[in-house]
């Protein structure tokens, strides 16, 4: 991870940047691209990247950068912090691709005025930037083939739209829809009949519905349509990775060759990004400490069998089946059982259920929050035996991308820290209150002491202890101060320690609403003060 640190010496107060979107918002690797910064990069601007191997020179003037992406450069998702002395802008998703990548040109509202595209494995960087914008795209395919169209806008990109897709054949007929695939991102695998020129449209309508009947668009309707004949993975057996420990996934997805059938895996921390050369997107699958096996193929006479901890990837291959396992467990023993499907792109609504040996059911769990369609199942054992764990689609629908993982795991007491924004900016002649929320969770009853870290010299804050009880169990303040004549911006961290053997330690995080993600990089900003006029 790249980390900008920079003292900076500033006699003349502007405003903070305010980037609000990056078009286009993706570059190929060993490729450079011009973006341009929706909203305001402020004076002397500069960047920060969650990533190695991304270089960015700011214009002169105006509101666009340069963006180089090193040849070496890990494919996926990053993100791009624009700062200057006066603070910074929220963070913006920028990908990197391994697809050659071409801007959308209008108009192109039409069958008629379709952007032609050159080739048939590329990436479309794009917005649909007034309302009853329409884009639309010819690509040129042979019966038989398989065309991949796949839009990236709310999902990573934060856009607030629910696209649509659309197959046009050549007469300009439309021969495949798709509104939701994965959240409210499309996507659709289409094999052409004939040869011929066929074209992909875009729309969109807001994505807080409204009362108007009609396409919506913006400035902020920023998208990434990926259409490809190449090779494309949907999801990977199993979707994560045990730590350090070597394992084998099967990719699932179009147009896989037989090399990619099946990959090798090994990581230490973070998360495993399947990658290759063949093909025309990647997947990024979490590491593990436990763990991670698959449903068996053929179902055995009995149940297969879950072990604390684990994790196991299935699939509902069809309407209305049931995956069924089963778990031995103590008197009073205390379980979690996680699901990921939604957040993982699978249309699966799960719905989970812990039954008695004999198929008597003690618990049912469906939707974890508003939003999220992925549940949890919290379970103490009433007595020592073996219980069941069945999963299904709440609707009763299946099919081969009806995949998911379970993740069981002992309760145990645990904490988390929460803070309500990602970036701030301290003045060193007013202190900065940092709120932090303490979520306890299962009965966690030790004292936390939360600290601020990574901070720069001459700027201070004293440690707060989040006691077990009282008001300070849920929520405690951090005080940051700055001596005179500190200026600074770059990533600080807030810690929760707990003094027990082994020592627990977990970092803080800001959740970024617009992406339904969380970061624990925080950024601050020590400003100059006013100068004197």
């Amino acid at each position: 991870m790249t980390s900008a640190l920079l003292l900076l010496a500033a006699t003349v107060i502007a405003a903070p940047p305010n980037v609000t979107a990056l078009v286009p918002s993706g570059c190929q690797i060993g490729q450079s691209v011009e973006v341009a910064a929706q909203g305001s990069v402020g004076e002397k601007p500069q960047a920060w990247t969650s990533r190695e191997g991304l270089k960015i020179e700011f214009a002169e003037t105006g509101n666009k950068f340069k963006v180089t992406v090193a040849e070496n450069a890990a494919p996926g998702l990053c993100w791009i912090r624009v700062f200057n002395a006066e603070g910074a802008s929220p963070l913006r998703p920028f990908v990197i691709g391994t697809l050659a990548e071409v801007a959308e040109k209008e108009p192109n509202n039409s069958a008629k005025e379709a952007q032609k595209l050159e080739s048939s494995q590329v990436v479309v960087n794009g917005v649909l930037d007034k309302g009853g914008d329409v884009d639309t795209f010819a690509v040129s395919l042979k019966a038989g083939q398989t065309l991949v169209a796949s839009l990236m806008a709310k999902g990573t990109l934060g856009s607030p739209m629910d696209g649509v897709l659309q197959v046009l054949g050549p007469r300009g007929f439309v021969m495949e829809h798709n509104d939701d695939d994965h959240g409210f991102d499309p996507q659709i695998v289409f094999t052409a009949p004939i040869d011929g020129d066929y074209g992909v449209r875009l729309f969109a309508f807001p994505e807080t519905a409204n009362s108007s009947i009609a396409f919506a668009g913006g400035a902020n309707f920023i998208y990434r349509l990926t259409l490809t004949t190449g090779a494309f993975v949907d999801h990977a057996q199993p979707m994560s990775v045990p730590r350090g420990q070597s394992t084998k996934l099967r990719l699932h997805g179009w147009n896989l060759p037989p090399e990619l059938a099946e990959v090798p895996a090994e990581a230490a921390e973070g998360s495993f990004i399947v990658r290759h050369a063949l093909l025309g997107n990647t997947l990024s699958l979490p590491v593990e400490p436990h763990p991670s096996v698959v449903e068996l193929t053929e179902r055995p006479p009995e149940p297969q069998e879950i072990v604390l901890p684990s994790s196991l990837t299935g699939v509902i291959g069809k309407p209305g089946e049931v995956d069924l396992f089963r778990m031995k467990l103590t008197a009073k023993q205390a379980i979690v059982i996680r699901t990921d499907a939604r957040s993982a792109g699978s249309p699966l609504d799960p719905l989970l259920r812990i039954l008695k040996a004999d198929g008597s059911q003690l618990q049912e769990v469906d939707d974890g929050s508003k939003g999220d369609f992925d549940p949890d199942a919290n379970f103490t054992a009433p007595a020592e035996g073996e219980y069941r764990v069945a999963i299904t689609d709440r609707f009763g629908l299946g099919g081969p991308r009806f995949f998911y993982r379970l993740t069981a795991l002992p309760s145990q007491p645990d904490f988390e820290l929460k803070v309500a924004a990602d970036s701030f900016v301290l003045a060193p002649d007013k202190p900065l209150e940092i709120p932090v929320t303490v979520d306890r969770q299962r009965g966690f009853a030790q004292d936390i002491e939360v600290v601020a870290t990574d901070l720069p010299e001459k700027v201070t804050a004293e440690s707060v202890v989040s006691a077990k009880a009282g008001d300070s169990a849920k929520s405690i303040k951090l005080v940051l101060k700055a001596e005179a004549g500190v200026t600074f911006s770059g990533l600080i961290h807030i810690r929760g320690r707990v003094k027990v053997e082994p020592p627990i330690e977990k970092t803080a995080s800001a959740t970024l609403t617009a992406f339904s993600t969380s970061v624990s990089d925080l950024w601050l900003t020590v400003a100059a003060p006013p100068a004197a006029k």
